[in-house]
């Protein structure tokens, strides 16, 4: 499942997905994205008979596509519920709450959550305690600060934390330390990249450094592409881009009502 800002970049990446599994695009341009994305994942696509959800972005690019069904036969193996690249301590770009994943890639089992699934819920865990979960940060190498709220898609992680939902981190590293800050490989179980995100998906065809950075890593990573020509459901809120103008004005008129008083 793709929420995709950029139906360019997306058409650039798709053909490198899995093939043989179903796509699914969530049509951001109105600005859907984040905890949004995920609420409407979980209350309006037709997933009843999906037991794992796989979430990647636009500007991910898959180098090997059979290490998914690795991870996934990992996560039935061992009981986790979310498999991803921590959004602190392993990305020398992320350096926010090493607890949760970001969203770039997530594995989850989508089954098992929208048992217990509630917005309600999801919405009240956007807090965080200091060494509130027993885990082990002792040997991630990049800085980190267990106590962000950075991503307001976090929520939906500590929740399942927070219900004792167990997690499998992925390891991952900057593509070319040396030339690139922002491009991420993505390691697989056994410690091969498997991955490449190129972050900056909204900038593609805007911003002509991005865009020549983003197409230079496709052509320079991409393999082969897929014979067949896997066509992605295509779903939108046609209301979101007006239910957010007005969650944004709503809070500009709280912010000015504070001041006031």
């Amino acid at each position: 499942m793709t929420t995709v800002a950029n139906f360019d970049l997306y058409e650039k990446t798709r053909s490198y997905q899995p093939p043989g599994i179903r796509k699914l695009v969530i049509d951001g341009q109105g600005g859907m994205y984040g905890l949004d994305s995920l609420f409407y994942t979980f209350e309006k696509l037709p997933l009843k008979d999906v037991k794992w959800l796989i979430l990647a972005d636009e500007d991910v690019l898959f180098l090997r596509r059979v290490e998914i069904v690795k991870i996934i036969e990992e996560m039935e193996s061992g009981d986790l519920t979310v498999a991803g690249v921590r959004d602190g301590g392993t990305m020398p770009n992320r350096r926010h709450n090493p607890y949760v994943p970001n969203t770039f890639f997530c594995v989850l089992d989508y089954q098992n959550i929208s048992t217990i699934y509630s917005r309600k819920e999801i919405k009240k865990q956007q807090y965080s305690s200091p060494k509130e979960f027993a885990e082990d940060l002792n040997n991630l190498h990049i800085e980190f600060d267990a106590t962000s709220l950075y991503e307001p898609y976090y929520c939906f992680f500590l929740w399942l934390k927070r219900k004792n939902h167990k997690f499998l981190f992925l390891d991952a590293d900057l593509l070319h330390p040396d030339t690139d800050e922002l491009a991420t490989k993505v390691y697989d179980l056994d410690n091969k990249p498997f991955l490449i995100h190129t972050w900056y998906a909204r900038a593609y065809g805007k911003n002509a450094v991005q865009t020549k950075r983003i197409d230079t890593i496709i052509d320079a990573y991409a393999p082969d592409r897929n014979d067949h020509n896997e066509q992605a459901e295509v779903f939108k809120d046609e209301f979101f881009k007006y239910k957010l103008g007005l969650r944004r004005l709503k809070k500009r008129i709280k912010n000015k009502l504070g001041k006031v008083f």
